[in-house]
């Protein structure tokens, strides 16, 4: 769902029309995904960037809150303690979940809430879509430890973070998450360790501040590494 999701996105953006791309590529593509019940189905890093893109709601995704940050380093759930590579990616996806980062509507925005879902946009429920993946993309079921976790954060404290006066921890959790985002590029001369968490921690840059210096540096490095 995710592969398919995106590369059906992507041939739109590129400019295929409904039924363009080869051997009829986006039509198809299109009947895959209806076929599994829509991209509300899509995994959760496809949840996450079809909220960027405006093409799903942040409320339609299981929290991520930047304030596992805060945890003492020593606690076994401590970002810093995962896997290098889960802990880069989590890191720039919690600071754009945590600022609720979205695009804007254009057009083709809306074209793509038409072609993509089952129902209309307007009409998800998204809070009952947040546990939901394609049997193709689901490598292991969740626990049901897992599920209540995420249940707990939306229902109890994901509401407490958005507002005052616990909305300025969110802020502050924030601060944190951004100055781990500026270490790592630092550290690693804006390249980081991989492309998926490249693109994050650039996008997470931008978002704080287009014309700073971490944004710009960042776009910089880009440019060197393809040759531009």
């Amino acid at each position: 769902m995710f592969c398919t999701t995106f590369s059906y996105i992507c041939m739109r953006i590129l400019g295929e029309g409904l039924d363009g791309g080869r051997d009829n590529a986006c039509a198809i593509g299109r009947k895959w995904i209806h076929d599994r019940g829509g991209v509300t189905s899509i995994p959760y890093w496809g949840k996450t960037w079809l909220s960027i893109l405006r093409l799903f709601d942040w409320s339609g995704c299981n929290p991520m809150p930047p304030e596992f940050w805060f945890f003492p380093s020593f606690l076994p759930m401590h970002p810093g303690r995962m896997f290098c590579y889960c802990r880069m990616v989590y890191m720039p996806m919690s600071y754009l979940y945590g600022r609720r980062f979205v695009g804007p509507i254009t057009p083709l925005i809306l074209e793509l809430r038409q072609e993509l879902f089952l129902q209309p946009f307007n009409e998800i429920n998204w809070k009952k879509v947040r546990h939901l993946c394609a049997k193709e993309d689901l490598y292991y079921p969740h626990s049901l430890i897992q599920d209540l976790m995420w249940d707990s954060l939306y229902i109890s404290t994901e509401p407490l973070l958005t507002r005052w006066p616990f909305n300025k921890l969110r802020q502050k959790a924030l601060e944190v998450t951004m100055k781990h985002i500026h270490y790592e590029d630092e550290n690693t001369r804006y390249v980081t360790i991989g492309c998926i968490e490249k693109s994050l921690c650039m996008l997470a840059c931008w978002v704080e501040n287009p014309n700073g210096d971490y944004s710009r540096s960042t776009l910089l490095e880009l440019q060197i590494i393809h040759g531009l």
